[in-house]
């Protein structure tokens, strides 16, 4: 099958695999156990924790696991929250966000937050000038995702830190569909805390990677706690995390060349693209790794079932919100009519894309749009 689906998963690295398999070996133990079996898991810990805080150049203390990604944002937001001043209670954010980031900020404004939508424009790119005017400070928290699951927007993430900074503002950024693609430092974005995904970068589904800021308050959203200084409890999944943490680190080695071969596979997917054909975004300044496209008179599943047919993997949209609703209205967001947003497709690779995959997808799109367009002429 050709693969062009990676911003919902990528495969596992064989190198994740093995690092799996040899710490599930060796550092099965409980990292709050005391005997050796214990303190073995708990160095593993450590070093991941480690690695990590120097690939997205933070600390160590201030990195935590999860489940996945979802749960990362979900944790995150609510610790930030529960440490925030209980007379604070807006949130700045887009409509752009995760589902995960979407359902948690449903669940607040019934608990009395009250939340602000900045607007985008076609781009899918925050009103930078209405968003400063939203945030003061008695915000509770700005969301800025760093790149749109749907489209591929960037943020200006920095520019949105650095004003929320000034109001001691905390801004939580969801970077799962840049980590191992841009760059993604920490201290440069100036961001409170961030989430990321293992399974988006070669490693095992499962692990959610946040990093929070060690010097910003925060609390456990759930009392009694222990593991992970309170951040969330249950028992560390050593094997899982270390193949995580080997996919992270080939990923972040491999990026200025993965983003070079995306970006080429972008060029050639607007020279070749069939002119009924439309791409979502602005390709000088969105993420090269994903394609969002309109297609003229076909609906995005059929063309999707097509692409299967021929053992190609594309997408509707983002994979957590396909059925939800929220593919739609992330598209609506940039000024797109329902009718356009069911005829939206999504194709997406990694550093292993070749042009001949690409070319072979094109090739199916542009035999499915002639061969629909003759069925439906009288």
């Amino acid at each position: 099958m050709i693969y062009l689906d990676t911003a919902a998963t990528s495969p596992m690295r064989k190198e994740a695999i093995d690092a799996y398999v040899e710490a599930a070996t060796i550092a099965f133990g409980n990292t709050q156990s005391l005997h050796d079996a214990g303190s073995i898991a708990a160095e593993y810990l450590l070093s991941c924790k480690q690695l990590w805080a120097k690939l997205l150049n933070g600390r160590a203390e201030g990195i935590y696991f999860t489940a996945n990604a979802s749960e990362g944002n979900q944790l995150t937001i609510r610790s930030l929250l529960r440490g925030r001043p209980i007379e604070y209670r807006d949130i700045v954010t887009t409509k752009l966000e995760h589902a995960s980031v979407l359902t948690a900020l449903h669940e607040l404004e019934k608990e009395g937050y009250r939340i602000h939508y900045i607007p985008v424009d076609k781009y899918g790119v925050i009103d930078l000038p209405l968003f400063k005017k939203s945030v003061k400070h008695n915000t509770a928290l700005v969301i800025m995702q760093l790149v749109n699951s749907e489209m591929g927007a960037i943020q200006p993430v920095v520019s949105c830190a650095t004003h929320a900074k000034q109001f001691g503002v905390p801004i939580h950024c969801d970077m799962v569909q840049g980590v191992g693609k841009i760059p993604v430092d920490v201290r440069a974005l100036n961001v409170t805390s961030v989430v990321c995904s293992a399974h988006k970068i070669g490693g095992p589904k499962g692990v959610g990677i946040v990093y929070l800021d060690p010097s910003v308050h925060w609390e456990s959203v759930y009392e009694g706690t222990t593991h992970q200084s309170g951040f969330r409890a249950g028992t560390v999944d050593i094997p899982a995390i270390v193949a995580a943490t080997i996919a992270a680190k080939y990923a972040f080695t491999e990026q200025d060349g993965a983003y070079q071969q995306a970006s080429h596979l972008q060029d050639f997917i607007l020279a070749n693209l069939p002119e009924s054909v439309h791409l979502v975004g602005n390709p000088a300044t969105k993420s090269p790794f994903i394609q969002g496209l309109i297609l003229p008179h076909v609906e995005g599943q059929w063309l999707m079932l097509e692409c299967n047919r021929h053992q190609i993997a594309i997408s509707t949209g983002t994979a957590c919100k396909i059925g939800y609703g929220e593919a739609i209205s992330a598209l609506s967001a940039i000024g797109l009519e329902r009718d356009m947003a069911s005829r939206f497709i999504r194709v997406s690779f990694n550093h292993k894309t070749t042009v001949e995959e690409i070319n072979a997808f094109l090739h199916v799109v542009q035999n499915s749009l002639r061969d629909n367009k003759t069925k439906a002429t009288p």
